[in-house]
């Protein structure tokens, strides 16, 4: 969206030296693409426009402006567009964009303007993880870590890693799953989608899923290394492996077979319906901030399997099968063990549904709202 086209949508009913009560950069709302930092951003809009405060928000051409527009339709807002992204922009523009007319700052990027604490204007910054953070990004928390308000993160895991860097104080906000609880897709569209995915080899019941990208942490290989060894020694349990999401460093290295299958670009529909038809969820990543789609397979009531590391053994405790996340064996015997024995695989359906209790029962932008604007 044009600059001007952004402008001439706005919503204005104040004076023009009107102080917004938050800004908001609100980049990370693209067009027709919804990220885990998107959904938690999300969260956090509604949470302010329920509460009726009055917004400054910042965007750039790829943000969703209308959808914006709809969550602040009858709360007073303005859009702040920025035209690029870059350490100039950040550091400069936003600090002239804002001056002036809020006294607080949030965002989902740790790349804060450092000047706005010294102008009088509160910065709160939500980080999900530092596991992909360039040396320059961590250096940029280590010498201005100490200048936000607050710094929030999801998890305790992610407060530990985050805090060494810092040396301050991190608040865990958890984020909830109620997204992900939207209304059943209607039987039209369950047969669309089924029948074409059936085309691709993939039918209900008979496949095992994965959500996410391809980057190195996430450990895709030693999946599909997995899968590939039970193949290879005989054991063909009449599954396929789903591979949902794709992209990142590791992209070009994975390729489909006829027992694998990759799905690009996944929307919302099609994510609900691959969850509700799997047989169960493997999630094999070497670190996590959160790891949001295993507890989403959990709100579908599936079985869980999850790589044996810190943040999984926070959020799923006793309800998740675990293996060793460098071992391709254990994880074949992982699979195995949940395909051959039904009766312990409705177990892990049962306890994936208390996950899914804990992770519905808050509301996280409203969580963060309050952190925010409890002083």
């Amino acid at each position: 969206m044009k600059e001007k086209e952004v402008y001439e949508n706005s919503f204005r009913p104040y004076q023009n030296n009107f102080v917004f009560d938050i800004a908001i950069d609100c980049r990370e709302i693209v067009i027709g693409r919804r990220t885990g930092l998107s959904r938690n951003l999300i969260a956090f809009l509604k949470a302010v426009a329920k509460n009726r405060k009055s917004s400054l928000l910042l965007l750039d051409d790829q943000t969703d402006a209308n959808f914006l527009a709809q969550i602040f339709h009858d709360v007073s807002y303005d859009f702040a567009f920025i035209k690029k992204s870059g350490v100039f922009y950040d550091q400069i523009i936003i600090p002239k964009l804002i001056f002036g007319r809020t006294k607080k700052f949030f965002s989902i990027y740790p790349k804060f303007p450092v000047i706005l604490p010294f102008l009088g204007i509160e910065v709160y910054l939500f980080i999900a993880d530092i596991i992909s953070f360039s040396w320059l990004q961590i250096g940029f928390l280590r010498l201005f870590g100490r200048l936000p308000k607050r710094i929030f993160t999801p998890t305790d895991t992610s407060r530990y890693n985050i805090e060494k860097i810092v040396k301050r104080q991190v608040i865990r906000v958890y984020q909830d799953l109620s997204y992900i609880l939207g209304d059943e897709l209607n039987s039209s569209v369950d047969e669309e989608i089924s029948s074409a995915l059936k085309k691709k080899g993939i039918e209900k019941g008979k496949f095992i899923l994965y959500v996410g990208n391809f980057n190195p942490h996430k450990n895709v290989e030693v999946l599909v290394r997995a899968f590939n060894l039970m193949q290879n020694v005989g054991l063909d349990l009449g599954l396929i492996l789903v591979l949902a999401g794709g992209g990142g460093k590791k992209g070009k290295e994975i390729s489909e077979t006829d027992k694998i299958k990759i799905i690009k670009n996944v929307d919302d529909q099609v994510l609900r319906w691959l969850y509700k038809n799997s047989l169960f969820f493997i999630c094999p990543s070497l670190d996590e901030g959160h790891g949001l789609p295993p507890l989403e397979a959990c709100c579908f009531g599936k079985a869980v399997i999850v790589s044996d590391i810190p943040v999984f053994r926070e959020t799923m405790g006793k309800c998740a099968i675990f293996f060793d996340p460098k071992s391709p064996k254990d994880l074949a015997q992982k699979i195995l063990l949940l395909c051959s024995n039904e009766r312990l695989r409705r177990d892990y359906e049962m306890k994936s549904q208390k996950v899914a209790k804990f992770f519905t029962s808050f509301d996280f932008g409203e969580e963060l709202f309050k952190l925010i604007f409890s002083e």
